[in-house]
């Protein structure tokens, strides 16, 4: 389970890169294909996570990283949104590629470093 959530989170970068590529060279979007390509791509990402999870659930382990990563997911997921969405303005679409760069950013060091508190 692993390996298929690594791979899913690896997907939804490049899949993320090629959005912005998209948005920021040609002005063009996804097609109703590629949008629910990248739906599917989030939902096995975060099926896959839970999975994952779940062992460390039952063994009382400390998850505070877990719950940062969600929250950027959610930063992350929202900013794509309004950054991709047909109606955004350039303004709207460059800062919601970086919010959600930052964000995925954020994730792949906290799936690295997995730190034990924050305090």
């Amino acid at each position: 389970m692993k390996h298929l959530h690594m791979l899913m989170a690896v997907i939804t970068v490049v899949l993320f890169f090629f959005q912005s590529y998209l948005v920021m060279s040609k002005g063009t979007r996804f097609d109703k294909k590629g949008k629910i390509a990248t739906h599917v791509v989030y939902t096995l990402l975060i099926i896959s996570g839970v999975l994952n999870v779940m062992p460390l659930l039952s063994a009382n382990a400390s998850l505070q990283w877990v719950v940062a990563k969600i929250i950027l997911l959610l930063a992350a997921i929202s900013a794509s949104i309004k950054a991709f969405r047909a109606t955004a303005t350039p303004a709207q679409s460059k800062s919601g590629i970086f919010i959600a760069f930052i964000a995925y950013v954020a994730i792949f060091i906290l799936a690295f470093v997995k730190p034990g508190n924050f305090m």
